[in-house]
């Protein structure tokens, strides 16, 4: 495995993530790329995560890549991460799929692209993910595995550490999201032991006590804004503190209850809530 070099700072930056209005949970009413952009600039974020659909819905009414590339440089801001590459069985889809986000990493010149994996992972998986590999590293681009307790196979930090050793993909990592990591059979033991240089980043929210076991519907409904839920964020913070993170943290609140926001509003609160937890 070639392991991820750190960039070394005081302490992690916040990145605002698109995926509370993205179209793949908001229909309609969803406040627009470039007003997203205004709110997190002036909120204090300075990296920006835009996810494929809400991208899709910008070009679709008029935008383009180039375009939205321009309004984050000229917010003060840089693309962090480019949600989301779904890998699977099914290869000719992992491929366009692939090829597609290329074309958009290409413009926005992301830091990492997100992806999953929500199949098992076999010989024809490993190779797809090789492919992307090779695909978004000659555009100077990482992948971040985000891992989600209920896929059959990709589901916690040991399983995806198991996966990039087979994959062997330069500069690729775990990306660690605290929602799935309270939900899944991980402990803190496995945060600790997951070596820094095996860290791709970091994405933050928070969330009440589970109202049901259906976890893909409590994951997009019911998120908190960092301090309003039940998740020990606290300890989550200080054991990537003492591990010398030195990354981006995604701070990826979504609910039905933060859709109802108005957008400044919502960036400011996702801001501040979260820096509690990332200080200067």
């Amino acid at each position: 495995m070639t392991l991820i070099p750190q960039r070394r700072k005081a302490m992690a930056e916040l990145c605002y993530n698109t995926m509370n209005w993205s179209p793949y949970l908001v229909a309609e009413g969803a406040p627009s790329l470039p007003a997203q952009i205004t709110a997190a600039s002036a909120a204090g974020f300075r990296w920006f995560g835009a996810d494929e659909g809400s991208i899709g819905r910008y070009c679709d009414l008029g935008g383009s890549v180039e375009e939205l590339a321009a309004l984050i440089l000229a917010a003060n801001m840089r693309t962090y991460e480019l949600p989301t590459l779904m890998l699977g069985a099914q290869r000719e889809q992992n491929r366009a799929s692939t090829e597609r986000l290329a074309a958009l990493a290409d413009q926005l010149q992301p830091e990492f692209v997100q992806l999953n994996m929500d199949s098992l992972v076999d010989t024809s998986v490993i190779e797809d993910l090789q492919y992307a590999g090779e695909v978004f590293g000659k555009l100077g681009v990482r992948l971040a595995i985000e891992y989600l307790p209920w896929l059959p196979e990709v589901r916690n930090i040991n399983a995806t550490r198991d996966v990039l050793k087979r994959a062997g993909v330069a500069g690729a990592g775990v990306l660690v999201d605290c929602w799935h990591f309270t939900h899944s059979d991980d402990t803190c033991a496995d945060l600790e032991a997951l070596p820094l240089d095996e860290v791709a980043y970091v994405q933050f929210n928070d969330h009440p006590a589970l109202i049901g076991d259906d976890l893909l519907m409590e994951t997009i409904t019911r998120r908190a804004m960092p301090g309003a839920g039940e998740f020990e964020l606290d300890r989550f913070a200080s054991i990537f503190r003492k591990k010398g993170y030195g990354g981006v943290v995604s701070c990826e609140v979504i609910s039905l209850e933060a859709q109802t926001m108005d957008v400044d509003s919502y960036a400011r609160a996702v801001y501040q809530s979260s820096k509690t937890y990332w200080p200067d």
